[in-house]
């Protein structure tokens, strides 16, 4: 499309292309890139990694950084505003996965377990983050290091994310905590994932109707 909202959107990838380029930073585009204005995109160079995949959304505000480690984000995922996301081993967002405004996600914690040091000289505690394809949070939410959370499934606005959530679950709360399922009564979440990935519809889907 060249409509004059298209040319803006173009001309805002083709920028932190060259951005990235001349500072160093690395940052793999595996296609077409869509932001707001005042989006941050950073891999510390030399320690870093941010990949972007293709047809993704990234609105207003957002920050993506990858201190160390890498940042993945997959194809079409959409990101509201004013989103935070910190790296520093490995944080990945799966396909079409739908973050919404405010929200916080990373893979460490600062170390507290000495009391004659500053907190923050006492460094750093690290475990992968995952965010499942097609998993939608909603605003507010943070998701803390070393957590999971499954293909599909639903975190409500204002969730704090300290534990593992399985496939298709619905989780509220601080601490999240599971409420229910997407899934027909009976069905095994990991089961569901699986024909997810092999591309096969789960019974009772509309697409299967």
């Amino acid at each position: 499309m060249t409509t004059p909202q298209y040319l803006v959107l173009y001309r805002r990838a083709a920028w932190h292309r060259a951005r990235a380029a001349a500072t160093g930073n690395r940052i793999e585009f595996q296609g077409m890139l869509f932001t707001g204005k005042r989006v941050e995109l950073k891999a510390r160079p030399g320690h870093g990694r941010l990949v972007i995949g293709p047809w993704c959304w990234i609105g207003n505000d957002n920050k993506l950084r990858s201190h160390e480690g890498q940042l993945t984000l997959g194809a079409k995922v959409v990101l509201g505003r004013d989103n935070v996301v910190n790296s520093y081993l490995d944080v990945e967002i799966g396909d079409a996965a739908i973050l919404a405004d405010w929200i916080y996600v990373c893979d460490f914690d600062h170390r507290i377990a000495r009391l004659d040091m500053p907190i923050k000289d006492q460094g750093i505690v690290t475990s992968p983050t995952r965010i499942g394809g097609d998993v939608w949070i909603g605003e507010k939410a943070s998701v803390l290091r070393g957590v999971d959370i499954g293909q599909g499934a639903v975190i409500a606005s204002h969730c704090l994310v300290n534990r593992d959530i399985p496939p298709f679950a619905i989780a509220v709360g601080v601490p999240a905590r599971v409420v229910r399922s997407r899934l027909p009564s009976g069905m095994d979440p990991e089961e569901a994932a699986a024909l997810v990935r092999d591309g096969r519809p789960i019974p009772t889907d509309p697409l299967d109707a």
